[in-house]
């Protein structure tokens, strides 16, 4: 188990993926992504193709469909139960390329969340899912759009990856992982651990992005997901806010933000800086009359810009090993993965092993990469602007300090 758990640690990592808990505790201590263990009933079902159902609603007859204010309502209905507790958080983000978001909301502990979502077709047929429940940690995998669920079962250690993807107002559970000890299965049939990789690392590479995590259920957050703020800058200083509410009595975390256009829309994104002082994370947001959560990438507290090219760069740090990927952010809010890199340094050796895509490189073919994509300056994004009062408030008048080019 341990090992397998490496492995996804790995990937995830490559993937820009960060496990950071945008609950009470803030971003996660370690710095690097991990796979949250979580909790499954053993009743689980492990048919691939049984869906989540739902309830549809035909909203045809309604005149002014609008995604925002069905979901206000939802979350309004939410806030009414006890579940609207402290572990409660929101995404609105589109899954399935219709350009209009999906609703998901999460509760509970980290290994026993349920989430509950809700999605407006482009036919206006309004779904509201099943709760999926008992699981741990939910992803969206921009590559194949396709959402990813992690649950755990103590008593028979046995964990579970459950895929869905949402098409025709339904949510299908199109893959299932499941690793007990030594034993791999997919889809219910046993398969050798390489199989099992291959598969899993085939239809869950590029960009992954938390889920259910984004927005906190106070009314300035929900007024900047659901569109209600007059400008850009008041959208993105109610999200910087909920980053100061997280760092209150936690002594440890610090959040600082740049703002930047990164796609040529010039429409300017915000970069979130989150985490422990020596390993922080990065949260991406963007603006479509709305904030729009893009992205959460486990870096070390800055991503880097490349005017010339129009890519972005993560990475992480740790004492024997560097790892990180290329992006490039489209205008449909998604970020594309073009290569990941790493460096691990071999141990009682002064060998440095390189790869490109998981790809072994010599040492010049690994720099030769790099040194194309690295070059020309660049800005280094998320640590420009301290988050604290005064400088939200000052955010909302449309005031912050803009990133400095660094030389190459």
């Amino acid at each position: 188990m341990k090992k397998y758990l490496a492995v996804l640690c790995a990937a995830a990592l490559l993937s820009g993926c960060s496990s950071n808990n945008k609950g009470s505790t803030g971003a996660n201590s370690g710095g690097s992504p991990t796979i949250p263990a979580t909790t499954a009933a053993p009743s689980i079902n492990f048919d691939y193709e049984y869906p989540v159902t739902g309830t549809d609603t035909d909203m045809s007859e309604v005149s002014n469909v609008d995604w925002s204010l069905i979901y206000r309502d939802a979350i309004n209905e939410f806030k009414k139960t006890d579940k609207c507790d402290e572990t409660a958080r929101f995404t609105i983000y589109d899954i399935n390329n219709d350009m209009i978001p999906e609703l998901f909301i999460s509760y509970g502990s980290d290994d026993d969340k349920t989430y509950l979502v809700k999605s407006l077709s482009d036919e206006n047929i309004y779904t509201e899912y099943d709760p999926i429940s008992d699981g741990g940690e939910m992803f969206f995998s921009m590559n194949r759009s396709l959402l990813v669920i992690f649950f755990y079962d103590f008593n028979t250690q046995t964990q579970t990856a459950q895929l869905y993807r949402l098409k025709n107002s339904k949510l299908a559970n199109v893959y299932t992982f499941e690793m007990s000890g030594e034993t791999y299965k997919m889809n219910g049939e046993e398969c050798t651990e390489e199989e099992y990789m291959d598969e899993y690392n085939l239809l869950l590479n590029g960009v992954i992005k938390d889920m259910g995590t984004d927005f906190a259920f106070d009314d300035d957050s929900i007024d900047a997901a659901l569109g209600n703020k007059s400008t850009m800058e008041e959208g993105y200083a109610a999200v910087v806010n909920s980053y100061l509410k997280q760092m209150e009595g936690n002594a440890n975390v610090k959040s600082s933000y740049s703002i930047m256009d990164v796609n040529g829309d010039e429409v300017p994104e915000l970069f979130v800086s989150e985490g422990v002082a020596f390993s922080p994370s990065v949260d991406v947001f963007s603006w479509n009359g709305c904030v729009v959560p893009v992205g959460n990438f486990g870096t070390d507290g800055t991503m880097y810009y490349y005017p010339t090219s129009g890519e972005l760069k993560g990475e992480y740090h740790a004492p024997s090993y560097t790892a990180g990927c290329f992006y490039k952010f489209n205008e449909q809010f998604k970020f594309e993965e073009l290569f990941s890199f790493g460096d691990t340094e071999v141990s009682n050796s002064d060998d440095i092993i390189y790869n490109i895509n998981a790809e072994s490189k010599t040492a010049d073919e690994y720099h030769k990469i790099m040194d194309e994509h690295s070059s020309g300056d660049s800005y280094a994004l998320g640590a420009d602007n301290d988050v604290t009062e005064e400088n939200i408030k000052l955010l909302n008048e449309g005031k912050f300090n803009a990133p400095s080019l660094k030389a190459s």
